[in-house]
């Protein structure tokens, strides 16, 4: 082969070797990136919800943000508690959903779904709450601000309680944390008797 042949096949061999290490550095950060968004995604909390004095009460977190619905599977209280494992990015603007077994035998219906009320207006974050003092409030905040903890544990209150409902008398679910926890600014509502209840997701966004 003459030299002036060798010249392009040279040059071309250069070029090759020249874009090779850059396109290894080029895969591996991509590789990189990927792996370090999915981990980040993949994030989760182990979230339990302990509930006194409501043994077989059905239990369920959602979450109600402006532009994102979530709901998880309903599961039962076994031995006191419940427990659900979510991806982090669900406890913002999350709630917790709670139906007592009293009201598969109510004489008519409520008309909405129980909430647990996290934190009554007035009353501070940690404070143990009495189902007088419960009961005695008329706004409530259900919605809690987000975790990226591996671990949360909500102490829930439960009771059978009557009331007007559809029809006629109705025995709903009063539910309330204690002690109170952290909640959303700006997404308090009205709650009637201490019960938080909802006919939908619970809005978890300042309207």
């Amino acid at each position: 082969m003459s030299v002036s042949a060798r010249r392009p096949l040279l040059a071309l061999l250069a070029l090759v070797a020249g874009l090779l290490p850059l396109t290894t550095s080029t895969a591996a950060t991509a590789v990189t990136a990927g792996t370090a968004g999915t981990a980040t995604a993949a994030h989760r909390t182990r979230v339990v919800v302990r509930v006194a004095d409501c043994e077989g009460c059905a239990v369920f977190l959602q979450q109600g943000l402006r532009h994102h619905w979530w709901s998880s599977p309903t599961r039962q209280v076994h031995d006191g508690k419940v427990v659900f494992s979510v991806a982090s990015r669900h406890t913002r603007g999350m709630s917790i959903g709670i139906t007592g077994p009293w009201e598969a035998t109510t004489p008519h219906p409520s008309g909405f779904q129980a909430i647990v009320t996290l934190r009554y207006r007035g009353v501070a974050a940690g404070a143990r709450v009495t189902q007088a003092v419960a009961q005695g409030r008329r706004r409530g905040n259900a919605c809690h601000p987000g975790t990226t903890a591996d671990r949360i544990v909500f102490h829930v209150a439960a009771r059978k309680v009557r009331i007007a409902g559809n029809g006629g008398p109705a025995d709903t679910t009063l539910a309330w944390a204690s002690p109170q926890t952290r909640v959303m600014a700006g997404t308090s509502q009205r709650v009637y008797g201490g019960i938080f209840g909802a006919q939908d997701i619970v809005p978890c966004f300042p309207s």
